[in-house]
């Protein structure tokens, strides 16, 4: 199965992405609304797997845990969706050396464009 997507602002997303399993649905629904349902699966396809308590890349979790979003401060969270969409525009995660061994790890433009949409529309409504 395809994994993917943060870097402490280029270190929430390095490790945005490794080599796991399909770990998302049962984490990410613990999350709450702040995941529409196409945005949950580009995060259970390419991301969970590293971007989890059980992910498989101690950088990927230090820079980002998807099941902490909701629970940010609004500031924070802001912080994290600004750090998201750098990294989603840089095309950087996951990481190409990644993508070299694992080339069905690279998300699609379909899928960067769902989860820029998502982090840019979050990230606007908060600061409104």
């Amino acid at each position: 199965m395809k994994i993917l997507t943060s870097i402490v602002v280029l270190v929430i997303i390095t490790g945005f992405c490794f080599i796991q399993g399909p770990h998302g649905s049962q984490s990410i629904q613990k999350s709450g609304s702040i995941y529409t349902a196409e945005v949950k699966k580009v995060i259970d396809d390419k991301c969970y797997g590293c971007h989890s308590v059980k992910g498989s890349s101690q950088d990927a979790k230090d820079a980002l845990l998807w099941d902490s979003l909701p629970n940010l401060q609004k500031s924070r969270l802001i912080a994290t969706l600004d750090d998201i969409i750098k990294v989603l525009k840089k095309s950087e995660m996951p990481p190409k050396e990644i993508i070299k061994k694992y080339p069905e790890m690279k998300m699609l433009p379909q899928e960067i464009k769902i989860l820029q949409s998502w982090a840019e529309s979050r990230a606007n409504s908060l600061l409104n």
